[in-house]
């Protein structure tokens, strides 16, 4: 049982990612995952409580990849680059932010799930803040306002280049944006 759960989140994640939260529907992961529209229900009575699941699972897995990145050893600016090569990735696989997809369509979502949006969005800014003022430490980032603001900031740009670059299909274009962007940054 757990198993169909974490297949019909994985299939609904990958959905979102490549189609878009309204674009998805619970037939889309029946047919995928090989189960009843009446399974999927029985896991998630409401599309709402699959989403709800989906942005408390991506906090977690891409918060801790974002975690590590922070934590490493390298210098601010090496840093910002690992961040961006993270949402690099998924454009190399056609796939766009889970945050960013959904924060698309936030204006249909249900207040508790537009709660664990912004909560998702706040985490991740909280974690990239802390290689801003690393940055501004070391002296290798400079940024007018607070290390919050610059990784607000850089955190939306990421998303932004990442969806921009999708419609034009270039990884390419997408590291010229994000390197023009780091380099703004630099000292």
């Amino acid at each position: 049982m757990h198993d169909t759960r974490n297949k019909i989140l994985d299939v609904a994640d990958d959905l979102v990612q490549r189609v878009g939260l309204n674009a998805m529907s619970y037939k889309h992961i029946s047919d995928a995952v090989g189960i009843r529209k009446a399974s999927i229900h029985h896991h998630f009575p409401k599309k709402e409580n699959l989403i709800d699941e989906l942005l408390e699972r991506c906090s977690s897995s891409y918060g801790e990849k974002y975690q590590k990145i922070a934590d490493g050893r390298d210098r601010a600016p090496v840093k910002l680059r690992k961040l961006a090569a993270v949402f690099e990735e998924g454009l190399s696989n056609r796939k766009l932010c889970l945050v960013g997809s959904i924060s698309t369509s936030s204006n249909t979502l249900q207040e508790g799930s537009c709660q664990i949006l912004r909560s998702t969005i706040d985490n991740t800014v909280s974690i990239y803040a802390t290689v801003f003022e690393q940055g501004q430490r070391e002296g290798s980032l400079k940024f007018p306002g607070t290390a919050d603001e610059a990784a607000f900031a850089f955190f939306s740009l990421l998303v932004g280049a990442q969806t921009t670059a999708r419609s034009y299909g270039g990884v390419q274009l997408f590291n010229h944006a994000t390197e023009t962007i780091i380099s703004v940054f630099e000292k």
